[in-house]
């Protein structure tokens, strides 16, 4: 009788095991279930009210007003926390339900931390989704980075994580660059980076930088995106993240509940 050979178990490159750290340190900042803040985009200020538990924003002009201004609901994988940032230019455009379109859906690819988990999960038989080269240590906003190149061997226009820089003391995410799209500017390639920043309790993509090359003629455009003055509410109410009870709401001219937060105190 022969005995079965025993499961070939692959040793952690070093790459791999900078990855499995950065991962599990992501996990460990948690998610609130509301974030309040601010995006400034090349000096045009909005209010985003993001609802961790189903990706539903409620994104409006910052006006100085105690009535709800005019605003759009919809579902994307754009909030403001590294757990949840996919690709930070896109907006899906919901349906009549208030859901995206199985079309849309399908364009919602894994997020940075199933990028991660990915990457960090040793297999010795499945056919890796990216090879990750090392590009040495380089200083991102002061502080010494693991450079690590990602090279999709799967689609790429599906698996669009391109670099990542993860702190050599704290083994925090401090930048990730993207090669990914927006649906508002179909046919166009999106060179993306995002920064990340620690923000009370949680690590968050604190600045997006975009930079869209357009099919045709012109120029390539550039888009950058800071946040600003975030607050963590415990409980908001849910027509927030609901484009016709919002509607409703808003012509019965009911306080915006959201402008408190913002007068309270200094922001961070």
């Amino acid at each position: 009788m022969i005995a079965p050979s025993p499961a070939v178990t692959a040793t952690p490159s070093p790459t791999q095991v900078i990855v499995g750290r950065a991962y599990d340190r992501i996990r460990s900042y948690g998610t609130p279930p509301y974030v309040v803040y601010l995006i400034d985009e090349n000096g045009d200020k909005r209010r985003i009210a993001f609802r961790a538990s189903d990706e539903m924003m409620n994104d409006s002009e910052y006006l100085h007003q105690t009535t709800l201004p005019l605003a759009n609901i919809y579902r994307a994988f754009v909030g403001p926390l590294s757990i949840t940032v996919h690709e930070a230019v896109t907006k899906a455009t919901p349906s009549a339900s208030g859901q995206p379109s199985p079309a849309t859906a399908a364009q919602e690819q894994s997020s940075l931390v199933s990028d991660l988990k990915t990457i960090a999960v040793v297999n010795a038989h499945a056919r890796p989704i990216y090879t990750v080269a090392d590009r040495g240590v380089e200083t991102v906003d002061g502080h010494d980075d693991d450079h690590l190149e990602l090279s999709p061997t799967l689609d790429p226009n599906h698996f669009g994580l391109r670099d990542l820089w993860i702190d050599t003391a704290t083994d925090d995410v401090r930048r990730a660059d993207y090669i990914t799209s927006d649906l508002n500017f179909p046919g166009a390639t999106v060179y993306l980076t995002v920064n990340f920043a620690q923000v009370g309790p949680y690590w968050i993509a604190a600045r997006w930088v975009a930079i869209y090359h357009t099919i045709g003629p012109g120029a390539p455009f550039y888009r950058e995106l800071r946040v600003e003055k975030m607050r963590f509410p415990s409980e908001l109410p849910g027509w927030l993240w609901n484009q016709r009870d919002y509607e409703s709401h808003r012509r019965a001219r009911d306080p915006d509940p959201l402008a408190p937060l913002f007068e309270a105190s200094p922001a961070p």
